[in-house]
């Protein structure tokens, strides 16, 4: 599995469940990327805690080998919030979703 995925698994472990968010994995094409941009703008405006993995950086290719090829994703950003939930591209509605669930939890 991609070294970032092991690194965002390696923060989740650490983190006290009853109390934080899981964390988001945003998984993309770089700072030329328009839809990555926003996606983390929304993100940290709904304030959902995220980790970013520019996949188009050569430490990075395990990560691209995910995202590419166990999630069949071709476009950035990736999303992944678990590993039932994840999708492609620019999301607001996905986003607002995710906070909602989170505001949601005990």
């Amino acid at each position: 599995m991609a070294t970032d995925l092991a690194i965002a698994v390696e923060i989740d472990s650490t983190r006290d469940a009853a109390s934080e968010p899981p964390v988001v994995t945003v998984y993309t094409a770089g700072t030329a990327c328009v839809q990555c941009a926003l996606t983390e703008k929304v993100l940290a405006e709904l304030g959902i805690p995220f980790v970013e993995c520019d996949i188009t950086r050569d430490e990075n290719l395990a990560a691209r080998a995910y995202v590419m090829g166990d999630l069949g994703y071709t476009r950035a950003p990736v999303v992944v919030v678990d590993e039932h939930d994840h999708w492609s591209g620019f999301q607001p509605g996905e986003l607002k979703r995710v906070a909602a669930h989170l505001r949601s939890r005990p």
